[in-house]
């Protein structure tokens, strides 16, 4: 964590002024900095220290720019003209799609999206490992909206291939889309650092009061034989506003017989089939 921390405060030191000119840059693809500040939840005052270079951002707030903004963690600190130009690449790289797809996309992103405003928030979601041992993963979800669309960033807590080492400070991100097709939500998710990780989450309506989601997650594992399965989930809802750090420690995989999690959850994410079932269903 020493490390991680030295080398932030180096490279900020090394390249203040490309950090300052590349976080202009992407402010300028919004409204203005007062949006931005909005949306990021920073201090105004604070964040012109930030843009004209007489206060540098602590390492939590840096985190929360790039996720704001799209970017891995050094991107920031790239030279700014190789900056500019990768946005220029990434723009020009994107071929033009049809009007069918358009509107096909438009649907499954937009279409309904006033209606899952009551299903903003954050999430503990609960399954079992897809590894194919008796583990039930504990992951952090946040849902929100940003530019009208409904949006998915999911963390959990990097602990070795075989997801049984030790607790570390490394956490992995996936990001998605949540769109509400008929009397269903579905959320697609994938790996921010990979294209070959991506699942779809099909989930139940809640109920009159919201604290819990369950559904069905169809997914590729993250192990050597990259295994398709599908497994029971449920989303824990958790609140509006909440201690990012203190949930963030609470993540990893646990042993069945782990305290912290409701005995309901544990029951609902078995991923058994009952005699003369034939098709693998949520359980609510």
């Amino acid at each position: 964590m020493a490390d991680i921390a030295t080398r932030f405060r180096v490279l900020l030191a090394e390249r203040q002024a490309d950090y300052r000119a590349n976080l202009q840059f992407c402010c300028d693809h919004y409204r203005s900095v007062s949006d931005v500040c909005r949306r990021l939840k920073i201090n105004r005052q604070q964040f012109n220290r930030y843009l004209g270079g007489t206060a540098v951002p602590s390492r939590h707030n840096h985190k929360r720019i790039c996720d704001f903004f799209g970017l891995e963690e050094d991107e920031l600190f790239t030279p700014h003209e190789a900056f500019a130009a990768s946005f220029k690449r990434r723009v020009g790289s994107q071929p033009a799609m049809s009007d069918t797809s358009l509107a096909l996309l438009q649907k499954l992103t937009g279409g309904d999206a006033e209606a899952l405003a009551e299903y903003q928030g954050f999430y503990f979601r609960y399954f079992y490992t897809y590894l194919g041992v008796e583990r039930i993963k504990r992951e952090l979800v946040h849902w929100r909206f940003e530019k009208g669309t409904f949006l998915s960033t999911v963390k959990q807590r990097y602990l070795g291939d075989d997801e049984t080492g030790d607790p570390s400070s490394l956490f992995i991100t996936y990001r998605g889309i949540v769109s509400s097709l008929g009397d269903r939500l579905v959320t697609i998710d994938y790996h921010r650092d990979s294209d070959r990780e991506v699942s779809m989450t099909i989930f139940y309506p809640k109920g009159r009061i919201l604290k819990r989601l369950d559904g069905v997650m169809v997914g590729v594992s993250h192990g050597s034989g990259r295994s398709i399965g599908a497994a029971r989930v449920v989303m824990e809802f958790l609140g509006t506003e909440i201690d990012i750090r203190a949930a963030l420690n609470r993540l990893g995989t646990f042993e069945l017989d782990e305290a912290s999690i409701p005995a309901a959850i544990k029951k609902a994410v078995r991923n058994e089939m009952r005699p003369g079932e034939t098709l693998f269903l949520a359980r609510t």
